[in-house]
Formats: structure tokens, C-alpha cells, sequence
């Protein structure tokens, strides 16, 4: 009963909603947009640069970040421009240079070129890349809503369209958002990280606290870059009202399937630009020619009472969530 008052008390989650609406948008400069809408959230694909740019309840603040300075930019390939958004990369990131030649920026056929798009079956709208150099896959994304509601669910998959290039890969998704007043990491059973967490940055975070048995709370450093990474399902991130979470559940294998820490990330920018990434990545897998390696995110937004906003409301909101 209490999980339930509380989900009522911070969220609009059900209104009525009006019939599912797909149209075409030209968004903060960028042509041939689309915009997605149930009558409660909206949200607006860009696939002249790859990356879902705009996620809100209707009529109200976008709250992923969204980079001024290239507000309306084309991409420039073998240029990485940070628009910001949310898009998909090939993991593990380490291994770019070998694959690639370069370990940054990303594979310019992930976010640096138009994705071919498709709107499959009058409410799912697809991104497919072209064939990324070094892999021999295509990466391919479907967005869409639920009928009533905030969620929006993606998956993403590496498509293995070429013999050769034998090697373990995963999809991975990258979703900016500002600089938080709060972040949340939801551990799973069984995480076997000893202090919950380990680092990918050489900096430390300011801090990371743990509330009750499975919720960590890191506290971001706005001097430097920081990240980590966790045996999580889920992430969130707070900025008065709004609550934004992200799941990711793990697959049937379970924690087998990952390496410690890799399933959940959260990295935190300097203020020079002051934004987080809600990451995630899908079981690395040797693909073959027609295989595929896939990565299933749902994200929900919800609007926080005043009265609700504390750190251990919220950590028991998404304890049992």
C-alpha cells in the first residue's frame, strides 16, 4: 500500500491519454525530426545526428541535456561533435583503438553520421547506422511509447552483417542528462562489487553513500570527470521536480553475463559543461554473421511533491520500484 500511495504522490502517471501521435518536426534547427507523443510525455528523435534529443511531459521542460553550442549542427564525421541526447555506442570502449584505429572519438558510424530512419507499425520509430568500420555491424535502435504514461522503451542491438571480426562486442546506450541535485545506482542481488561500485575515471567521485541494502548514491565532483560502474538494473537521476529513472534489466543469464560493474554507469562531466550519462551495456557476445547482441532500456519520468524530495523518500521509492 505504501509503494502505491507513494508512486500516486510523486508522479503523474495516468491521465488520460489521447491517441499515439507520430509527425515529422524540425527541433532547435534540426529538419526531418520526429516527435512522439501519448498526451503525457513527448519525445523527438533526430536522426540526422542519431540520438533521441528531447524527452518530457508535454508542454513542460525537456529534461535531457541538450548542448547549446551545437544546437542545430550537423554532424561532422571523424569530428565528434557533443550534442548531447541520448545514443548508442559499441562496447567495450577500451577497445575502439585496436578496432578502429583511434580510441576517440567513438566509430564515426554510430553518432557521427545520419541513421537511416523508419517508423514501423505507425508508433515505433527505427535508427539503423551504416555498417561501423572494424566490426562488421550495424547498429539499429527502436524507440517508442507506451499507450498512457511516461515510459519510453528502446532497444538497441549490434547486427553482425559481415564475416570476419571475431571478437566479443556489446550495444551500449548513452544518455546525457544535467548536472543532478541527486543520482541513484539500484544494486541487484548478488552484486559482487565489495563496496558496491568500481571506478572507470583515475578520480574518485566526492563521495559514495549507501542507503538500506541495494540503493548507492553518488555524489559528483564538479572539478573533474568521474565514473563508475555497478551490478545495477537501475539508475536515476534527480533534479527538482523531476525524477527520471532508467531500467535495464539484466538477461536470463543473470550476473554471469556481464563483467563486475560493466551492466550500469554513471560518468559525471566537469561545470565547464555540466552534465551526467546514464549508461548501460548488453552481455558482450562473439557475433557471427545475421547474429545479434541486444539491450533493452525503459525509461520513466515522474513529477516529485516537494514533501517527497528527500534522499531517503527517494531511495526507497526506488528500492522497491
Amino acid at each position: 500500500m505504501y509503494r502505491l500511495t507513494l508512486l500516486v504522490t510523486v508522479a503523474i502517471w495516468c491521465v488520460s491519454a489521447s491517441a499515439q501521435r507520430v509527425e515529422r518536426v524540425v527541433y532547435k534547427g534540426w529538419q526531418d525530426c520526429y516527435r512522439l507523443t501519448n498526451g503525457v510525455v513527448e519525445v523527438i528523435v533526430v536522426p540526422s545526428i542519431a540520438r533521441v534529443m528531447h524527452y518530457a511531459f508535454v508542454g513542460e521542460p525537456n529534461v535531457l541535456w541538450v548542448n547549446p553550442a551545437t544546437e542545430g549542427k550537423p554532424v561532422q564525421p571523424g569530428e565528434w561533435l557533443n550534442h548531447g541526447g541520448d545514443k548508442a555506442w559499441v562496447w567495450p570502449q577500451d577497445e575502439w583503438h585496436q578496432r578502429t584505429g583511434r580510441g576517440w572519438p567513438p566509430p564515426s558510424a554510430t553518432d557521427q553520421v545520419t541513421h537511416q530512419v523508419e517508423v514501423i507499425n505507425g508508433n515505433v520509430i527505427r535508427l539503423t547506422s551504416p555498417l561501423i568500420a572494424g566490426y562488421g555491424a550495424r547498429l539499429v535502435r527502436d524507440i517508442w511509447l507506451e499507450l498512457t504514461g511516461t515510459r519510453v522503451h528502446t532497444r538497441t542491438w549490434l547486427e553482425k552483417r559481415r564475416d570476419g571480426a571475431e571478437f566479443p562486442v556489446a550495444a551500449w546506450t548513452v544518455t546525457q542528462l544535467p548536472a543532478p541535485d541527486l543520482l541513484f545506482v539500484r544494486l541487484v542481488p548478488g552484486a559482487r562489487l565489495p563496496d558496491g561500485y568500481k571506478l572507470f575515471s583515475p578520480e574518485p567521485w566526492r563521495s559514495v553513500r549507501r542507503v538500506g541494502q541495494d540503493v548507492l548514491i553518488p555524489d559528483r565532483r564538479s572539478d573533474v570527470a568521474v565514473k563508475l560502474g555497478a551490478d545495477a538494473d537501475l539508475l536515476a537521476w534527480f533534479r527538482a521536480p523531476y525524477l527520471v529513472v532508467q531500467r535495464a534489466p539484466l538477461v536470463s543469464e543473470g550476473l554471469s553475463a556481464y563483467q563486475p560493474g560493466d551492466h550500469a554507469q554513471i560518468y559525471s562531466n566537469p561545470d565547464d559543461l555540466p552534465y551526467i550519462e546514464l549508461e548501460f551495456t548488453s552481455p558482450l557476445k562473439v557475433l557471427r554473421r545475421g547474429e545479434t547482441v541486444s539491450l533493452e532500456v525503459v525509461w520513466e519520468l515522474y513529477r516529485v511533491a516537494p514533501a517527497e524530495q528527500s534522499v531517503e523518500r527517494l531511495a526507497e521509492l526506488l528500492s522497491k520500484l
